[in-house]
């Protein structure tokens, strides 16, 4: 019991070390300072799953911005798993908040549109862009294809 528990913390610190933590729970540790106590709701929520969770089964939907199927913030990973034909399916992203971090699956066999959340940003009080080389309103996810979304500025999402 023991020797699994140590384990499960040792993978958790190397984890946390190796890759920045999107906590959806806590306050993640401060880094840089040497040896600290740690949020334990942070702590509990990465031991559950919670703060690199995932959701599928999403259904895209909707022609445009304001009909598309609206992501849930509270998941790192999410997969559409149902597109309509034609690329007149889509989805949009949650309100971009620094520091947020998210990957978005397309696991069908359409192209998927991804737009930025529906309502204005609480913080800029401005309507979210989607930066691609330049700030747009949309970008397009490929058939059973990735693109990683990250938030260091708020309101507007960089895409890769």
């Amino acid at each position: 019991m023991r020797k699994s528990l140590a384990k499960t913390l040792a993978l958790a610190l190397l984890c946390a070390s190796v890759i920045p933590a999107f906590a959806t729970t806590g306050q993640p540790p401060l880094t840089g300072i040497g040896p600290a106590l740690q949020d334990g709701q942070w702590l509990q929520g990465l031991a559950n799953g919670n703060n690199f969770s995932f959701q599928s089964g999403i259904t895209a939907a909707g022609t445009n911005q304001a009909t598309a199927t609206v992501l849930n913030p509270n998941f790192f990973m999410m997969e559409v798993d149902t597109s309509g034909s034609g690329g007149a399916t889509g989805v949009a992203l949650p309100s971009c908040v620094a520091p947020d971090f998210m990957v978005l699956n397309n696991n069908t066999a359409y192209t998927i549109v991804v737009y930025p959340a529906v309502a204005n940003n609480p913080i800029t009080l401005a309507q979210d862009v989607i930066d691609v080389g330049s700030q747009a309103t949309s970008t397009t996810i490929t058939t059973y294809a990735s693109k990683i979304f990250a938030c260091a500025k708020n309101g507007v999402w960089t895409v890769k």
